[in-house]
Protein backbone atom coordinates (compact mmCIF):
# COMPACT_ATOMS: atom_id res chain seq x y z
CA UNK A 1 0.00 0.00 0.00
CA UNK A 2 1.58 3.24 -0.99
CA UNK A 3 0.32 5.62 2.04
CA UNK A 4 2.21 8.77 0.29
CA UNK A 5 0.52 12.13 0.71
CA UNK A 6 1.06 12.83 -2.92
CA UNK A 7 -1.47 10.39 -3.75
CA UNK A 8 -4.06 9.70 -1.09
CA UNK A 9 -3.48 13.30 1.00
CA UNK A 10 -5.49 16.59 0.98
CA UNK A 11 -3.13 18.37 -0.56
CA UNK A 12 -2.16 15.11 -3.12
CA UNK A 13 -1.26 15.02 -7.00
CA UNK A 14 -5.18 14.44 -7.42
CA UNK A 15 -8.72 15.28 -6.14
CA UNK A 16 -10.40 12.95 -3.63
CA UNK A 17 -12.77 12.52 -6.09
CA UNK A 18 -10.25 11.14 -8.42
CA UNK A 19 -7.84 9.12 -5.82
CA UNK A 20 -8.17 5.27 -6.24
CA UNK A 21 -9.32 2.78 -3.54
CA UNK A 22 -5.59 1.35 -2.49
CA UNK A 23 -6.54 -2.08 -2.21
CA UNK A 24 -7.44 -3.59 -5.76
CA UNK A 25 -11.28 -4.42 -6.47
CA UNK A 26 -9.36 -8.02 -7.11
CA UNK A 27 -7.71 -8.79 -3.52
CA UNK A 28 -11.31 -7.31 -1.78
CA UNK A 29 -13.30 -9.59 -4.00
CA UNK A 30 -11.15 -12.67 -3.44
CA UNK A 31 -10.56 -11.76 0.49
CA UNK A 32 -14.65 -11.54 0.89
CA UNK A 33 -15.01 -15.38 -1.23
CA UNK A 34 -13.02 -16.71 0.82
CA UNK A 35 -14.95 -15.04 3.71
CA UNK A 36 -18.21 -16.51 2.22
CA UNK A 37 -16.76 -20.10 1.67
CA UNK A 38 -16.19 -20.22 5.18
CA UNK A 39 -19.23 -19.09 6.56
CA UNK A 40 -20.75 -21.83 3.63
CA UNK A 41 -22.50 -18.79 1.35
CA UNK A 42 -21.63 -20.64 -1.67
CA UNK A 43 -24.02 -18.32 -3.43
CA UNK A 44 -22.46 -15.53 -2.18
CA UNK A 45 -18.93 -16.50 -2.95
CA UNK A 46 -19.63 -17.08 -6.82
CA UNK A 47 -21.70 -14.00 -6.90
CA UNK A 48 -18.74 -12.48 -5.90
CA UNK A 49 -16.08 -14.06 -8.18
CA UNK A 50 -18.11 -13.81 -11.07
CA UNK A 51 -18.72 -10.30 -10.59
CA UNK A 52 -16.39 -8.95 -8.80
CA UNK A 53 -16.95 -5.95 -6.72
CA UNK A 54 -17.93 -2.26 -7.38
CA UNK A 55 -16.05 0.33 -5.29
CA UNK A 56 -17.11 3.91 -5.25
CA UNK A 57 -15.77 6.60 -2.66
CA UNK A 58 -18.54 8.30 -1.21
CA UNK A 59 -16.70 10.95 0.69
CA UNK A 60 -13.88 12.63 2.25
CA UNK A 61 -12.99 14.29 5.33
CA UNK A 62 -9.99 16.78 6.51
CA UNK A 63 -10.45 15.25 10.02
CA UNK A 64 -6.90 13.67 11.72
CA UNK A 65 -4.88 14.08 8.37
CA UNK A 66 -8.08 12.74 6.28
CA UNK A 67 -10.70 10.05 6.20
CA UNK A 68 -11.81 8.03 3.12
CA UNK A 69 -14.66 6.60 3.15
CA UNK A 70 -15.70 3.92 0.02
CA UNK A 71 -18.87 1.89 -0.66
CA UNK A 72 -17.95 -2.02 -1.59
CA UNK A 73 -21.15 -3.19 -3.85
CA UNK A 74 -21.64 -6.72 -4.75
CA UNK A 75 -24.68 -7.76 -6.70
CA UNK A 76 -26.95 -11.07 -5.91
CA UNK A 77 -29.48 -12.29 -7.94
CA UNK A 78 -33.21 -12.30 -6.34
CA UNK A 79 -33.15 -15.97 -6.44
CA UNK A 80 -30.12 -15.92 -4.35
CA UNK A 81 -31.08 -12.56 -2.51
CA UNK A 82 -33.84 -14.76 -1.32
CA UNK A 83 -31.81 -17.29 0.11
CA UNK A 84 -29.46 -15.02 1.98
CA UNK A 85 -31.30 -15.53 5.27
CA UNK A 86 -33.49 -12.60 7.74
CA UNK A 87 -32.20 -9.29 7.68
CA UNK A 88 -30.37 -9.88 10.80
CA UNK A 89 -28.44 -12.67 9.17
CA UNK A 90 -27.90 -10.11 5.75
CA UNK A 91 -26.92 -7.27 8.56
CA UNK A 92 -24.51 -9.80 10.40
CA UNK A 93 -23.04 -10.71 7.60
CA UNK A 94 -22.28 -7.07 5.65
CA UNK A 95 -20.97 -6.04 9.04
CA UNK A 96 -18.24 -8.93 9.15
CA UNK A 97 -17.48 -8.10 5.62
CA UNK A 98 -17.41 -4.51 6.47
CA UNK A 99 -14.96 -5.12 9.29
CA UNK A 100 -12.91 -7.39 7.18
CA UNK A 101 -12.62 -4.88 4.09
CA UNK A 102 -11.80 -2.08 7.15
CA UNK A 103 -8.98 -4.41 8.54
CA UNK A 104 -7.26 -4.97 4.98
CA UNK A 105 -7.44 -0.60 4.34
CA UNK A 106 -5.67 -0.36 7.53
CA UNK A 107 -3.33 2.50 7.25
CA UNK A 108 -0.61 4.34 9.80
CA UNK A 109 -0.93 7.22 7.21
CA UNK A 110 -4.65 7.36 6.98
CA UNK A 111 -7.82 6.39 7.80
CA UNK A 112 -9.57 4.18 5.32
CA UNK A 113 -13.41 3.19 6.41
CA UNK A 114 -15.49 0.86 4.09
CA UNK A 115 -19.31 0.69 3.92
CA UNK A 116 -20.53 -2.63 2.01
CA UNK A 117 -23.67 -2.92 0.33
CA UNK A 118 -25.92 -5.81 -1.98
CA UNK A 119 -27.67 -4.92 -4.27
CA UNK A 120 -30.54 -6.92 -6.27
CA UNK A 121 -30.08 -8.36 -10.33
CA UNK A 122 -34.17 -9.18 -11.23
CA UNK A 123 -34.30 -11.93 -13.62
CA UNK A 124 -37.36 -11.98 -15.23
CA UNK A 125 -39.22 -15.35 -16.16
CA UNK A 126 -41.12 -14.20 -18.88
CA UNK A 127 -39.53 -11.57 -21.01
CA UNK A 128 -37.52 -12.31 -23.80
CA UNK A 129 -38.85 -16.17 -23.62
CA UNK A 130 -36.66 -18.20 -25.58
CA UNK A 131 -36.07 -22.11 -25.60
CA UNK A 132 -32.61 -21.93 -23.97
CA UNK A 133 -32.89 -22.66 -20.17
CA UNK A 134 -36.56 -24.35 -20.57
CA UNK A 135 -36.43 -28.04 -20.48
CA UNK A 136 -38.58 -28.34 -17.65
CA UNK A 137 -41.12 -25.50 -18.19
CA UNK A 138 -42.04 -25.52 -14.71
CA UNK A 139 -38.78 -24.25 -13.31
CA UNK A 140 -37.12 -22.32 -16.07
CA UNK A 141 -33.51 -21.72 -15.52
CA UNK A 142 -33.68 -19.00 -12.55
CA UNK A 143 -29.86 -17.18 -13.16
CA UNK A 144 -29.60 -14.46 -16.12
CA UNK A 145 -25.99 -13.55 -17.32
CA UNK A 146 -25.51 -11.90 -20.76
CA UNK A 147 -29.22 -12.34 -22.07
CA UNK A 148 -28.51 -16.09 -21.60
CA UNK A 149 -30.01 -18.12 -18.87
CA UNK A 150 -28.17 -20.79 -16.83
CA UNK A 151 -29.46 -23.16 -13.79
CA UNK A 152 -25.89 -22.84 -10.88
CA UNK A 153 -23.22 -19.92 -11.11
CA UNK A 154 -20.52 -22.54 -12.14
CA UNK A 155 -22.51 -23.02 -14.92
CA UNK A 156 -21.97 -19.14 -15.77
CA UNK A 157 -18.35 -19.32 -15.02
CA UNK A 158 -17.56 -22.17 -17.53
CA UNK A 159 -19.42 -20.44 -20.05
CA UNK A 160 -17.36 -17.42 -20.02
CA UNK A 161 -14.49 -19.61 -20.06
CA UNK A 162 -15.46 -21.58 -22.92
CA UNK A 163 -16.63 -18.68 -25.02
CA UNK A 164 -13.44 -17.62 -24.99
CA UNK A 165 -11.92 -20.56 -26.72
CA UNK A 166 -13.71 -19.38 -29.82
CA UNK A 167 -15.68 -22.29 -30.37
CA UNK A 168 -19.59 -21.93 -30.91
CA UNK A 169 -21.23 -22.57 -27.63
CA UNK A 170 -25.17 -23.41 -26.77
CA UNK A 171 -25.94 -23.24 -23.07
CA UNK A 172 -29.03 -25.09 -21.56
CA UNK A 173 -30.58 -25.94 -25.14
CA UNK A 174 -33.48 -28.20 -25.35
CA UNK A 175 -33.33 -30.92 -26.97
CA UNK A 176 -36.46 -33.37 -28.06
CA UNK A 177 -36.66 -36.89 -29.03
CA UNK A 178 -39.41 -39.35 -29.62
CA UNK A 179 -37.06 -42.45 -29.10
CA UNK A 180 -37.75 -45.08 -27.87
CA UNK A 181 -40.38 -42.78 -26.14
CA UNK A 182 -40.84 -38.84 -25.80
CA UNK A 183 -37.92 -37.28 -24.14
CA UNK A 184 -37.19 -33.33 -23.22
CA UNK A 185 -33.43 -32.87 -21.96
CA UNK A 186 -31.51 -29.86 -21.14
CA UNK A 187 -27.92 -30.51 -21.69
CA UNK A 188 -25.44 -28.08 -19.64
CA UNK A 189 -23.65 -26.87 -22.99
CA UNK A 190 -23.22 -28.12 -26.63
CA UNK A 191 -19.76 -27.56 -27.95
CA UNK A 192 -19.13 -27.79 -31.78
CA UNK A 193 -15.31 -28.39 -33.46
CA UNK A 194 -15.10 -29.82 -36.44
CA UNK A 195 -17.89 -30.66 -37.61
CA UNK A 196 -18.79 -32.76 -34.63
CA UNK A 197 -20.89 -32.40 -31.73
CA UNK A 198 -19.78 -32.51 -28.02
CA UNK A 199 -22.28 -32.51 -24.89
CA UNK A 200 -20.11 -30.73 -21.72
CA UNK A 201 -22.21 -31.78 -18.38
CA UNK A 202 -21.16 -30.21 -14.99
CA UNK A 203 -21.50 -32.47 -12.33
CA UNK A 204 -21.42 -32.06 -8.77
CA UNK A 205 -23.81 -33.73 -5.64
CA UNK A 206 -24.53 -30.12 -4.75
CA UNK A 207 -25.78 -28.97 -8.20
CA UNK A 208 -26.76 -32.13 -10.45
CA UNK A 209 -28.90 -34.81 -7.56
CA UNK A 210 -28.88 -37.55 -10.06
CA UNK A 211 -26.80 -40.86 -10.10
CA UNK A 212 -23.90 -41.33 -13.64
CA UNK A 213 -26.66 -44.23 -14.35
CA UNK A 214 -29.11 -41.70 -14.49
CA UNK A 215 -27.40 -39.13 -16.40
CA UNK A 216 -26.26 -41.56 -18.92
CA UNK A 217 -29.68 -42.99 -19.26
CA UNK A 218 -30.80 -39.33 -19.85
CA UNK A 219 -27.94 -38.48 -22.80
CA UNK A 220 -28.31 -42.01 -24.27
CA UNK A 221 -30.43 -41.05 -27.36
CA UNK A 222 -27.69 -38.36 -28.00
CA UNK A 223 -24.40 -40.70 -27.80
CA UNK A 224 -26.97 -43.12 -29.91
CA UNK A 225 -26.28 -40.32 -32.61
CA UNK A 226 -22.47 -40.07 -32.28
CA UNK A 227 -22.29 -36.97 -29.75
CA UNK A 228 -19.49 -37.22 -27.34
CA UNK A 229 -19.94 -36.47 -23.87
CA UNK A 230 -17.50 -34.60 -21.53
CA UNK A 231 -18.27 -34.54 -18.04
CA UNK A 232 -16.55 -32.06 -15.60
CA UNK A 233 -16.79 -31.22 -11.63
CA UNK A 234 -18.47 -28.44 -10.81
CA UNK A 235 -16.22 -27.95 -7.90
CA UNK A 236 -13.67 -27.58 -10.75
CA UNK A 237 -15.53 -24.35 -11.75
CA UNK A 238 -16.12 -22.43 -8.88
CA UNK A 239 -13.64 -19.58 -10.06
CA UNK A 240 -12.80 -18.30 -13.07
CA UNK A 241 -9.35 -19.18 -12.75
CA UNK A 242 -10.75 -23.19 -12.53
CA UNK A 243 -12.98 -22.79 -15.00
CA UNK A 244 -10.62 -21.59 -17.20
CA UNK A 245 -8.41 -24.19 -16.68
CA UNK A 246 -11.47 -26.78 -17.29
CA UNK A 247 -12.10 -25.31 -20.50
CA UNK A 248 -8.59 -26.11 -21.39
CA UNK A 249 -8.91 -29.70 -20.28
CA UNK A 250 -12.32 -30.10 -22.38
CA UNK A 251 -10.54 -28.83 -25.79
CA UNK A 252 -8.09 -31.16 -24.76
CA UNK A 253 -10.28 -33.99 -24.50
CA UNK A 254 -11.88 -32.92 -27.42
CA UNK A 255 -8.40 -32.52 -30.00
CA UNK A 256 -7.80 -36.59 -28.79
CA UNK A 257 -11.68 -37.41 -29.73
CA UNK A 258 -11.17 -36.01 -32.75
CA UNK A 259 -7.62 -37.60 -33.60
CA UNK A 260 -9.27 -41.00 -32.97
CA UNK A 261 -11.99 -40.74 -35.64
Amino acid sequence: MDNSRSLYGRYGSRSYDECPCPVSPETLTNAFAEFADKCGLDFFSLALRTRGVSITLKNYDEWNGGIWTWLITVSLTSVDYATFGGIEEKGTVLDELGELANTILDSDAHNFVVRFSVSVINVSTSNGVTNQGRAHSSHPAPIEEEGLRFRYWPEVLLFKALRDTGLPIMPLPVVISNRPCFNRIEPDFFVICQGMMFVVEVDGERWHQETPAKAQERLSHLEDEGVRIIRVLAENCKSIDSAKKTAKEILSRIKKMLESR
